[in-house]
């Protein structure tokens, strides 16, 4: 961590200002590079008015504004970023071809010790990174828009990323005031993407046969499970609806609906190894010992949310 003292951002648009706000923001001198000084300058333009926001909602300062637009340099050679930056995020668009040239450019040009992330949502690292050199030092960091709103980022890793790297990148994420996400092995759509793309598959499934209007779905998300998961996740629910201390055959039972590998494209060993899971009877996430009194803190956040959201608006 203390090797980083400079970052890049190779990509100027929507993600790439957003992730260069996060840097710049929490300390950490920012060039920002892309092939465009009009896109550029449009990004800083938009930096700036992101940033305004901020200070209007009270989260910083405006000296700390004006400290963090005064990090952030731009650039149009690739050659100025990456020879000046200890860790470098590449937010440029979705193409293998892109970012595989991209990649092995940055590869070239950076320090031996500097590491390359990508903000990809969904391509593979030894797609786009098999032919950089320093496979140790490749990882992928994919924010969610609003990149500079959204707490959460996802720490992805290629065959090769060292947990060193992955680490590095975690604690980075957290100086940066983010919350990091490890993904402990590749998948396309890395982890949160999955989820998403399952919630809306079903959604529009559902709106496709008539069983709702889209209005009515996307109500019924928010007002119900949507409304939970700023306090509690799928896993931490389980644990605290009580499904592990159902009597065995009952859970059995409910497994072997919910997780029917046939109905719900599940591979058989993965709806296996899930219905093993939940036979055993135990909770996910939360200790036995203390869900009382975790149940009790999040119930009492819930009436705060339901005050500030629904009762307020009477």
């Amino acid at each position: 961590m203390e090797d980083i003292k400079k970052v890049g951002v190779v990509g100027a648009g929507i993600m790439g200002s957003g992730i260069a706000i996060n840097f710049a923001l929490w300390g950490y001198p920012t060039m920002l590079c892309d092939v465009s000084e009009n896109v550029l300058e449009q990004s800083l333009k938009k930096i700036a008015l992101d940033l305004d926001i901020f200070v209007q909602e009270g989260l910083v300062t405006r000296q700390q504004v004006a400290a963090a637009l005064a990090r952030i340099t731009t650039t149009t050679e690739l050659a100025a970023v990456a020879k000046s930056s200890d860790f470098i995020t590449e937010a440029i668009t979705e193409k293998v071809e892109d970012k595989q040239e991209l990649f092995n450019e940055l590869d070239r040009q950076c320090p031996a010790h500097t590491i390359i992330a990508s903000n990809t949502s969904y391509l593979l690292l030894s797609e786009f990174g098999a032919a950089v050199e320093r496979q140790d030092k490749i990882t992928i960091t994919h924010y969610f828009v609003p990149a500079h709103i959204i707490p959460g980022v996802e720490v992805g890793r290629g065959p090769g990323t060292s947990e060193e790297t992955v680490n590095i990148t975690c604690d980075l994420m957290k100086k940066i005031k983010k919350v990091p996400i490890r993904v402990l092995k590749e998948s396309s759509g890395c982890l949160v993407n999955s989820i998403q793309a399952a919630l809306r598959r079903e959604s529009l499934r559902l709106w496709a046969e008539g069983v709702a209007t889209a209005e009515d779905i996307d109500l019924g998300v928010r007002a119900t499970f949507g409304f939970r998961l700023p306090l509690d996740g799928p896993l931490t629910h389980y644990d605290l609806s009580g499904v592990w201390r159902w009597p065995e055959d009952v859970r059995i039972a409910w497994a072997d609906k919910q997780f029917d590998s046939e109905k719900y494209g599940l591979g058989e060993a993965v709806a296996e190894k899930i219905k093993r899971r939940v036979a055993k009877g135990v909770p996910w996430i939360i200790d036995p010992e203390q869900l009382e009194e975790v149940k009790s803190k999040i119930e009492r956040e819930y009436i705060h949310c339901l005050k500030k959201w629904y009762w307020s608006k009477e």
